[in-house]
């Protein structure tokens, strides 16, 4: 297993198969579309309405192994401090999308608005993963300085997905690959239960990755999208994902210079679902302390921008105290590490920007996320989009001397737009591993078996095992 995976599981294999249409396979990359049904107000199922749920062994925890003297590659106050000149989120109501989010000390403003436990509200997370991010991006400062970005925000948490919980059953109609719940259609009604509980941004630190030509029923999730980002103008937030898990070959890092015009839409051979909604969701590639791409962030031309995700620190799983470390249920230790927590980073910067300029859109926020975003050396690529996400110049609009780029350039703030975000052309796509940074849950989806849309010479592609 490749480093700078958030904890290393016992092995889930993602057996994808090819579909075919009228003889031909189904293996042309297509954008994704928003077309889709908008999913119905109701309980948040993990795959199937006759599906009991049970725990798999004992939750997940975390432990603290700091050295007093290397500062987090996090957030700090100190780091933060000028970001908060219109205050820390306060107002803001930001969803964790995730396992759950325990509320503690560290994170005392925590609302539940669903899970997929019947009568449960989210307020439980027996994985830490969801607790991690909403600590990334919400915790209140401790002894050590740490803090979230946006500590003063709201966080409302939906329980979507665990890898801990089983299915005690499982519906004839659906494909299961995996293990755990969570599905795309469970994502789905998670955006909008987090719209409907009055989100301005919503993080999803969970990826669903399959070879590009696959084929999967996403179309409430689309819908879901253009919900949130159009009809509600939310910030939608997605970690790019993680390859060395189900998000199996990393794609290439620019177009291809031998192509003229070339985007690189055609060369993608990892699909990452909800990261690839491109004009819709800001997809958050991962760095290291140095500030370059992480060898383990999924590289794709729907990435725009990245943020720390090796080595960070959050909040205990209780909510308290400081951690740099996840427990798995066998003891293992590993780091903080993974898109999953690049993201938070940058939807905190999104509330902190929501905050300071009320009056702007949510397409609005994402651009100027974008545009004060620290530049790569060879500029924007597949890997880190715009750049590293900084929230001083996101909020200030200068940008901070010492750093990439030119220093102490006022950025303005962008004018109105009325406008919706239009909609992208369709693609179909088929089930594969929702993973939630190193965390591999299980994706149920219903496959098309026919109207797949494809090009007149599609390509073929090789069922994988990851």
């Amino acid at each position: 297993m490749r480093s700078g995976l958030l904890v290393p599981l016992a092995a889930t294999v993602a057996i994808l198969t090819a579909h075919s249409v009228d003889g031909q396979v189904a293996a042309a990359l297509e954008r994704p579309s928003i077309d889709g049904p908008v999913p119905e107000v109701g309980p948040i199922d993990p795959g199937s309405a006759e599906s009991g749920l049970r725990r798999d062994g004992p939750c997940r925890t975390t432990a603290a192994v700091l050295d007093p003297s290397a500062p987090p590659a996090s957030a700090t106050v100190d780091d933060l401090s000028a970001a908060w000149i219109h205050g820390r989120g306060e107002g803001q109501v930001v969803a964790v999308i995730d396992t759950g989010v325990n509320p503690g000390p560290r994170l005392p403003r925590v609302r539940g608005a669903g899970d997929v436990v019947p009568g449960r509200d989210g307020t439980e997370d027996c994985d830490a993963h969801g607790t991690l991010v909403a600590g990334v991006l919400a915790a209140s400062e401790d002894d050590s300085g740490h803090s979230g970005v946006a500590p003063g925000v709201e966080i409302v948490t939906i329980r979507q997905s665990s890898s801990v919980l089983r299915s005690t059953a499982r519906s004839s109609d659906v494909t299961s690959v995996g293990s755990g719940v969570g599905t795309l259609s469970s994502l789905a009604r998670a955006i909008r239960a987090a719209v409907d509980a009055g989100a301005g941004v919503i993080n999803i630190s969970e990826v669903a990755c399959v070879p590009a030509g696959t084929a999967l029923a996403d179309d409430t999730l689309g819908g879901a999208v253009r919900y949130a980002a159009v009809d509600h103008d939310v910030v939608l937030v997605a970690a790019a994902g993680n390859v060395g898990q189900t998000c199996g070959d990393q794609n290439p890092d620019h177009p291809d210079p031998a192509a003229p015009g070339d985007d690189g839409w055609d060369d993608v051979v990892t699909v990452a679902v909800p990261a690839w909604y491109d004009d819709h969701v800001l997809a958050v590639g991962g760095v290291g302390p140095d500030g370059s791409a992480a060898d383990f962030s999924l590289r794709g031309p729907w990435v725009d921008v990245a943020a720390p995700a090796v080595g960070l620190r959050s909040v205990g799983a209780d909510g308290a105290g400081v951690s740099d470390l996840v427990v798995d249920g066998d003891g293992a230790r590993t780091a903080i590490s993974g898109t999953s927590f690049a993201a938070p980073y940058v939807a905190g910067t999104a509330a902190l920007v929501r905050q300071a300029y009320p009056g702007l859109t949510a397409r609005q926020v994402i651009a100027r996320i974008e545009n004060t975003a620290i530049p790569a050396a060879g500029g924007h690529d597949f890997a880190v989009g715009h750049g590293v996400v900084d929230p001083v110049a996101a909020v200030t609009g200068v940008r901070r001397s010492g750093r990439p780029g030119p220093a102490s350039i006022t950025i303005a703030a962008p004018t109105a737009d009325t406008g919706p975000v239009g909609a992208g052309t369709g693609a179909a796509v088929a089930a594969g591993s929702l993973t939630v940074g190193g965390l591999v849950l299980v994706v149920v989806a219903l496959v098309r078996p026919r109207g797949l849309r494809h090009r007149e010479t599609p390509t073929t592609w090789t069922p994988t095992e990851n």
